[in-house]
């Protein structure tokens, strides 16, 4: 196990534990732990300090752990990636956050836009956008790379 990892775990587990007893409601704040450990061995020993979610250490060492690495951007370890209630990501820097905010005075962290928006649009709402929103992304990549892969193969005749 890395060594900032075990340093950061503990902070990590305080401050889980306050956010969630200031909100007066269990799990309310939420961590699913995706291990990047070499071993189903260390994943054990390491996530009995852990009281929370956590991915299969098959899963999070294999192809679902990498997609959701390149997905957030992880360039190292530790890294916590902090999303709301409808996946949208907060903040990638929750890592450097815990650390400099440990009483949690600005909890989660949020752009004061975001957090304006999420007051004023009901959550049915925000998720049909990403949705829609999602499948607008699809659409544009797939005639994106439709156009790319047209061009090269013209330049590659030519």
């Amino acid at each position: 196990m890395h060594s900032s990892v075990i340093q950061f775990t503990p902070e990590l587990v305080n401050f889980y534990n306050k956010m969630n007893a200031r909100r007066g409601k269990d799990n309310q704040f939420e961590i699913v732990w995706i291990s990047r450990c070499r071993d189903v061995e260390s994943f054990g020993r390491y996530f009995t300090q852990m009281n929370w979610l956590a991915m299969q250490p098959e899963d999070a060492m294999g192809a679902k752990g990498e997609m959701l690495s390149k997905k957030y951007k992880v360039k190292g370890i530790p890294s916590l990636v902090l999303l709301d209630e409808v996946g949208n990501v907060i903040t990638t820097d929750a890592r450097n956050k815990i650390p400099a905010d440990k009483a949690g005075i600005g909890f989660p962290w949020r752009n004061p836009l975001a957090t304006l928006y999420i007051n004023l649009i009901p959550k049915s709402l925000r998720l049909l956008l990403k949705n829609q929103v999602g499948e607008v992304k699809g659409k544009i990549q797939h005639a994106l790379k439709g156009l790319v892969g047209g061009k090269s193969a013209a330049t590659a005749a030519a």
